[in-house]
């Protein structure tokens, strides 16, 4: 499968605002269950802070990439685990990724299960040299059982953030399985997946923050909106003078609960970025993530224009190829204005103005804005509220 190359300026900021937009509808009760990247970003900014809160011994495996074939397309699957020693608990997730020929847009779904108990995941503790992973009926009707042989084992000196010497051991090594059957809910993409993995790596790290093979195709890929918690009204956001200039200016439009489109274009990034997710909760913790993120050319994301008093215009055009595709007019009342505002950015102050637009996206008649998902098409719904910010920055900063 091809690797898609995006602007790394974008990495780890967009989740800020897809949270921020679901969780306007969530409440306690239906709340998603923490996927496996989110646990190893959470850890990670626990063990960030002072007196080794955080420096608890976590153990993760990763398979190597298999593909999957549904109805002549194929996909490339990657199943990761997840364990926190100091409470016990296990979460899997099943990730399956497929990207264009041209690498300019991609697809990822997700299926990630994390029950409070059930899973049974066994290693040598000294030495990594096997291991076993049961899942028993905790996540019926799904269940994989299989075991690990290492063939290489690295033991790497690190020292954990409460200043202590400690060992990382990272074991590389083969998987073979008695049952391997994944349920998902989106047959035929994808039903039951029996396609084995068959080489996998295992991370036992003491704290000192090697969470890195955690990073999924699907993780990599959710870059395509910037951290602009003030799109969607969140009250706490302050734009602090210490933050990095993130964008020049960002659209987001929410059709439902968990279903989102989105597209930015990054400060001094030449492209847009378009995106499209569609999530589900499966209770009591199952939970499904589908993503679609490529990168277009300037004019699918204009700014908005007055077409005449008190109401502004921007046409917005899916440039996504077979994944997201087709127009939807963005329409909003005057924006509001804010002045002195600034960020950093090559090691120095960029002064901005930003403009906010709230209005709706509305999809273009002759070719609606739809997001082909493999799973479930996902389309732009007439009046569909929407968001579009802008930031004004000085003559150099970039647009």
């Amino acid at each position: 499968m091809h690797r898609h190359t995006l602007g790394v300026g974008a990495i780890g900021v967009a989740m800020t605002v897809l949270l921020a937009l679901g969780a306007t509808t969530a409440s306690a009760r239906t709340a998603p269950v923490p996927s496996l990247r989110m646990r190893a970003a959470a850890l990670e900014r626990v063990q960030l802070l002072p007196h080794a809160f955080g420096s608890e011994t976590t153990v993760s495996l990763q398979t190597e990439p298999v593909d999957v074939v549904r109805n002549g397309v194929t996909n490339s699957m990657t199943v990761s685990l997840f364990t926190d020693l100091a409470s016990g608990s296990s979460s899997i997730e099943v990730s399956l990724g497929r990207s264009q020929a041209d690498d300019r847009a991609l697809q990822f779904n997700e299926y990630g299960f994390s029950p409070q108990s059930g899973i049974h995941f066994r290693y040598d503790k000294k030495g990594l040299e096997t291991a076993t992973l049961d899942t028993t009926t905790a996540i019926s009707p799904s269940r994989i059982t299989g075991s690990f042989t290492a063939t290489s084992v690295d033991a790497t000196a690190c020292r954990r953030f409460d200043g202590r010497e400690a060992t990382r051991l990272v074991a590389r090594g083969t998987v073979s399985f008695s049952t391997f059957d994944v349920v998902t809910s989106t047959s035929p993409f994808f039903g039951t997946i029996q396609t084995q993995p068959t080489e996998a790596t295992i991370v036992k790290d003491p704290g000192c923050g090697g969470v890195d093979i955690l990073s999924t195709g699907a993780a990599r890929s959710t870059r395509a909106i910037p951290k602009v918690d003030a799109v969607i009204g969140k009250p706490a956001f302050r734009e602090r003078r210490s933050q990095p200039c993130f964008f020049n200016r960002a659209l987001g439009a929410k059709v439902g609960a968990g279903r989102i489109f989105g597209f930015s274009k990054e400060f001094r990034v030449p492209q847009i970025f378009e995106f499209a997710l569609r999530t589900r909760q499966v209770p009591p913790d199952e939970n499904e993530a589908h993503f679609i993120d490529a990168t277009a050319r300037r004019t699918s994301l204009p700014k908005p224009v007055k077409v005449e008093p008190g109401l502004f215009e921007a046409v917005v055009r899916g440039q996504g190829g077979e994944f997201l595709h087709g127009r939807a007019t963005f329409t909003s009342d005057p924006p509001a204005v804010a002045r002195g505002l600034a960020c950093r950015a090559g090691g120095r102050l960029r002064p901005f103005t930003r403009l906010t637009y709230r209005g709706t996206l509305d999809p273009t008649p002759a070719a609606p804005l739809v997001a082909s998902f493999d799973t479930l098409p996902l389309a732009l719904r007439e009046g569909t509220p929407a968001t579009y910010v802008v930031r004004e920055y000085g003559r150099h900063a970039g647009d």
